[in-house]
């Protein structure tokens, strides 16, 4: 699998992505264009293409923090999902930094989300108790929902839950 960096809305490879971004996220979840643009200008951030054969398999957008790594956004492309490619590119991303790993799901409420939760729970991430207001991304489409925080290798104490939030709140969406 290849991984391209994407840096701009006008990378060749964005138009692709961004399609598969916006058919796997509710609009409550989804940065809008100009929000990504100012996302694109911080050097915390990345939006990483995963090719295989001339094939887009999926996207990863993360926040690289001096002591964390927090996953924004993940996605495969929707005709890929089951064939194994989320593992790999999340074996591979945590097998790529010794720093923590942060990544917020939706609440366990069906049997999707429950996949969800164990699906990244199989790759080691621990379920942390801190309640977690979704972030405002869209104020016109935001809904009030409480999302459950996951970390790898191991749970964060609240000092460093504090520190992520603070970040999420003054870096991640403010950009």
């Amino acid at each position: 699998m290849e991984i391209t960096r994407i840096t701009s809305t006008k990378d060749k490879l964005f138009n692709p992505i961004w399609d598969i971004y916006t058919t796997s996220f509710p609009l409550c979840e989804q940065r809008t264009i100009d929000h990504q643009q100012t996302a694109f200008r911080s050097e915390l951030y990345h939006l990483d293409c995963y090719t295989e054969n001339d094939k887009i398999i999926g996207l990863l957008g993360y926040w690289d923090f001096p002591n964390y790594l927090y996953i924004e956004h993940f996605a495969i492309n929707n005709a890929l999902r089951g064939g194994g490619y989320g593992s790999r590119i999340l074996e591979s991303l945590l097998k790529s930094t010794d720093k923590f790993v942060i990544i917020e799901i939706d609440p366990q409420i069906d049997e999707i989300s429950l996949r969800r939760l164990h699906f990244y729970e199989r790759l080691g991430f621990k379920k942390t108790p801190f309640i977690h207001p979704l972030p405002i991304y869209q104020p016109q489409n935001h809904q009030d929902m409480d999302l459950t925080i996951l970390t790898y290798p191991e749970a964060i104490s609240e000092d460093f839950y504090n520190q992520f939030n603070n970040d999420l709140h003054d870096i991640v969406m403010k950009s």
